[in-house]
């Protein structure tokens, strides 16, 4: 431990100095080249997060790309500086979106609207972390969304009846089969739902739409809804088996602001 010690001390000295010369330069030099004074010992136990810092540097880079072409769509008479407190922590979670084009495009519009004197306004600071609590998949299905708020979108829940007065327990929960396509895993489409409620970017209306009566049927007999059902023992001696719940969904105000900020190019509001 002393020898490891002693080759820290020995390899990082004028270390210091030479960050903090890169840091008062007029263009601070990027991470991974600056990564590269420390000392043999300490790279090797920080490789991973090397790693991590260079390919958040690319993310920055790209989504740059991207704020650069939506900022051209800009009269340059409405371009504005962004406020600092959307801008500053928007650009410090985008390293952590090195993996996801599309949360590297949410960050984008949200930036490029913080620029744009009709829309900066419509920009909530509470927009950032919103899209931080997101996952690549929630973020695809999002911009599938019928950017209207009297437009609705229908779910479904199913319960399963157990024992001899039976007791109906939930087996699948906010369930839709529309847009799954877009997604990686279609199966958590139900978790997706309950992440933007959470988040209050949509409301749930309890009731059918005679309207949807081919959807509602066509979503009770969906591959996915089959596969969730299987995992829950079916009561014999129960002759309803299952109760369907039909519901619909629809954004919010809250949840179309947010879908005109991050989500389109051009005003929906």
């Amino acid at each position: 431990m002393a020898e490891i010690e002693k080759e820290i001390l020995d390899q990082t000295k004028g270390v210091a100095v030479e960050v903090y010369k890169d840091a008062l330069s007029p263009v601070v030099k990027p991470i991974g080249e600056i990564l590269g004074f420390l000392p043999r010992t300490i790279k090797l136990a920080l490789s991973s997060w090397e790693k991590w810092l260079i390919n958040g540097e690319e993310s920055l880079r790209l989504t740059a790309e991207s704020i650069k072409e939506k900022v051209k769509l800009i009269p340059e008479e409405k371009l504005v500086e962004p406020e600092p407190y959307v801008a500053i922590p928007a650009i410090q979670q985008i390293c952590y979106c090195q993996n996801s084009a599309d949360l590297r495009d949410m960050y984008a519009n949200l930036l490029a609207s913080s620029m744009d004197a009709d829309k900066k306004w419509h920009v909530h600071p509470s927009f950032v972390d919103i899209i931080k609590q997101l996952t690549p998949d929630e973020a695809k299905y999002f911009k599938e969304l019928t950017p209207v708020l009297a437009a609705a979108h229908p779910l479904i829940d199913i319960d399963y009846g157990i024992g001899k007065r039976p007791v109906y327990l939930s087996a699948v929960t906010n369930f839709t089969d529309e847009h799954l396509d877009v997604l990686e895993h279609p199966e958590n489409i139900g978790t997706y739902i309950d992440n933007y409620i959470r988040l209050n970017l949509i409301e749930v209306l309890n009731g059918r739409l005679s309207a949807m009566d081919k959807v509602y049927n066509r979503m009770k007999t969906h591959p996915l809804v089959k596969n969730l059902i299987q995992f829950y023992p079916v009561d014999p001696s129960v002759k309803e088996k299952y109760i369907y719940k039909y519901k619909m969904f629809k954004l919010t105000n809250f949840g179309l602001y947010f879908m005109s900020v991050v989500c389109y190019d051009h005003d929906i509001i």
